[in-house]
């Protein structure tokens, strides 16, 4: 029995090498591995993996491996490895690189000091030279523990694969591992993303965030940055001659990207001058062409920007953006200014470092609003002194006096000439002056009745709100724990396209996942989605509310998100009896671009409520059939009273709007709109009539 080996531990090994059992057709009672320790998972760490390979022929083995090994995964566990335990993992490990993940993941659950007999081990794994560029972290940690002239070895191995690029980056930063502290080579090492990392690399740490603390990786970070903005700076002042996209080798290219989320992680004086240089001018070529000196530098640093953007690297952004000529750039950066903007509002100690840089007018205005609202979800706050700043600039002004503020003690006011006035137009005595902080004021914020009196004072007072705030639509918490959003068949090519833009990501075999401050909330989706997928999936809802403990504005805000994803892509409600007609009616609707599917919809309500409509009873609007002060959703069906959600009791019975000769599509749903809009005009003392 290994050390830390307890009896279950070694009876699990027995199973999982296949040692004898009593009966062959033993099974042994179901493992859970909530209470097991490190210790024993390492103990068996080994033999799980080799059951779980195709070099036996014994199936039951290997179905109880894959299983535990997906219980250990879903649970998050790691294994304690030290000594015999560690060889035994590595022993599991095959000799060719696709095993390296595998390796790295045991040598970073190693305790102490790694066996002398481990050297023999890395070296078998670590096999032909010829396979260690492509991956090069992996293959620098493995050679090291191999030891003898393997270091060497790698050294002339990536000499002879990168020396010859104009600037070798790539090289100088594999150069620079052997001064990095184990917890960086094992970062750049356990990341498939290590090189091209963005916010699409699914459920994957970014390996820059551990880079940040370690000084070597810093300071050679700001080296190449720096030696990187004047080689630019060169081509365009013509000291260098300028060839189309050969400025930076690709995988350079990523290199210096990872070197500035480095650096804009630490928010380093020295970067913002740097980065508003280089993103721009590497994405232009000199004089009119309209090609650019580096693409994928161009586009790397451009998720860069959006992963951990600052004021002046999403300042460079925009700059890039004005004056980018190449096509397939100017696509990727547009991609990249939403996201980076929504991302800029969740660090609010320094979103406002340098204000609100750019022209004068509306623009500006839409995008101190898109920033203010970004971060709802995380209930970012201004000092008073960067508050007073906002309603001191002449050309923003507009937008501080168009919207509902919020104090840190929770008093909601509004700016009213040199004062501030609340909900019912009284004067507030709010001070403005001094320390303190103000954020934004949602609809949450307040009871119903000051929401309806801000709703009221908004539209008395003919104020244009620069983003829906005092109408803007609240989300709870279904009573029954529920999943709301659920059972909905969704257009994959638009539910993807604007989800991209919305800043969700694939999560693998789960759904959509988007973060809402310190949340991480997931759409769960049923079907084949991968990126550029057609057809149509399934919506499973929002996870449920007992899984996801937001605070209620987060929640409301997720929801809100979830809501025009499924607003914008929803073809059909799910119906219990399925047909191979409906299918296909359903697969062809799922490739049709948006509008002529919503434009259908209006037309089919316009026509069954046309005496309503015609008589101001009903409104038919791009997204809602309105009754009153009740908004339909056309494709969710969802019912709200001025933005907040109602329950109706749709009629059971009622005409069948099946028969009607041109219904497109989706009969269950088109049924449920018309029979709510019933109700709802019989709410309002007015009968239906169709």
């Amino acid at each position: 029995m290994m050390p830390s080996e307890t009896t279950r531990a070694a009876a699990l090994r027995v199973r999982l090498d296949g040692g004898f059992v009593e009966h062959a057709r033993f099974t042994g009672p179901p493992v859970d591995f909530n209470d097991w320790t490190p210790e024993e998972l390492g103990a068996i760490w080994g033999a799980l993996h080799r059951a779980a390979r195709f070099g036996h022929d014994d199936t039951a083995r290997r179905e109880l491996a894959t299983a535990l090994l997906a219980q250990a995964t879903s649970m998050n566990l790691a294994p304690a490895l030290a000594g015999a335990m560690f060889l035994d993992a590595l022993d599991a490990a095959g000799d060719y690189n696709r095993e390296w993940e595998y390796v790295i993941g045991c040598l970073a659950c190693l305790q102490g000091e790694a066996p002398a007999s481990t050297a023999g081990q890395a070296r078998r794994i670590l096999g032909k030279t010829s396979g260690w560029a492509e991956c090069p972290y992996q293959a620098y940690l493995l050679a090291r523990l191999a030891g003898g002239d393997a270091p060497a070895q790698f050294a002339q191995a990536m000499e002879e694969r990168h020396a010859h690029y104009p600037m070798p980056l790539t090289l100088h930063e594999l150069e620079l591992l052997p001064q990095l502290a184990q917890a960086s080579l094992l970062a750049l090492a356990g990341s498939r993303y290590s090189g091209h990392w963005n916010r699409d690399s699914i459920g994957e740490a970014d390996p820059a965030v551990v880079l940040a603390d370690d000084a070597a990786y810093v300071d050679f970070a700001r080296t190449i940055l720096e030696q990187a903005a004047r080689h630019i700076a060169a081509i365009h002042d013509g000291g260098v001659p300028y060839a189309a996209d050969a400025a930076f080798a690709t995988a350079d290219s990523q290199v210096l990207a990872r070197a500035a989320r480095v650096a804009a992680y630490r928010d380093d004086a020295w970067f913002r001058p740097v980065i508003i240089v280089l993103l721009p001018l590497v994405c232009v070529a000199p004089g009119t062409a309209k090609s650019a000196p580096s693409q994928s530098l161009a586009m790397a640093l451009g998720h860069a920007v959006e992963t951990i953007p600052t004021p002046e690297s999403l300042l460079a952004l925009r700059t890039a953006l004005a004056q980018v000529r190449h096509a397939g750039i100017r696509k990727k950066l547009e991609r990249n200014l939403k996201p980076a903007e929504r991302a800029l509002a969740e660090r609010p100690d320094i979103a406002w470092r340098i204000g609100m840089p750019g022209p004068m007018g509306k623009r500006r205005q839409a995008m101190l609003a898109r920033r203010l609202e970004a971060g709802y979800a995380s209930d970012v706050r201004l000092g008073l002194d960067q508050w007073r700043a906002l309603r001191d600039d002449a050309d923003i002004d507009t937008v501080a006096r168009a919207l509902v503020w919020r104090t840190g003690d929770g008093q909601a006011f509004m700016l009213d000439g040199e004062g501030a006035i609340d909900a019912w137009g009284q004067p507030a005595d709010v001070p403005l002056q001094g320390e303190g902080e103000i954020g934004l004021w949602h609809p949450l914020h307040g009871s119903g009745e000051q929401r309806a009196a801000w709703q009221a004072l908004v539209t008395q007072r003919r104020v244009r709100q620069p983003l829906r705030q005092v109408y803007r639509e609240i989300y709870a918490p279904p009573g029954d724990g529920s999943a709301p959003f659920s059972g909905y068949q969704l257009s994959l090519p638009a539910l993807l396209g604007l989800a991209r833009r919305e800043g969700w990501r694939l999560d693998d075999d789960e759904g959509l996942s988007r973060g809402f401050g310190a949340w991480r909330v997931l759409l769960r989706l049923e079907g084949r989605v991968y990126p550029g997928a057609g057809g149509a999936c399934t919506s499973n809802g929002l996870a449920p509310a007992q899984m996801l403990p937001l605070a209620p504005v987060a929640y409301s805000e997720a929801c809100r998100a979830v809501d025009l994803l499924v607003s914008a892509s929803a073809l059909a409600l799910v119906e219990d009896e399925q047909s191979v007609q409906r299918e296909e009616r359903l697969s062809y609707l799922a490739n049709l671009p948006p509008g002529p599917m919503a434009g259908m919809r209006r037309t089919v309500l316009r026509q069954v409520f046309a005496q309503q409509i015609e008589a101001g009873r009903m409104a038919l609007e791009p997204r809602y059939l309105m009754v009153g002060r009740h908004a339909i959703h056309l494709t969710t069906g969802r019912v709200t009273l001025d933005g907040a959600e109602v329950a109706t009791e749709v009629l059971a019975k009622g005409n069948k709007l099946a028969a009607v000769p041109w219904l497109p599509y989706d009969e269950a749903l088109l049924e449920k709109i018309a029979a709510t809009a019933g109700v709802l005009l019989a709410l309002h003392r007015v009968q239906p009539g169709c």
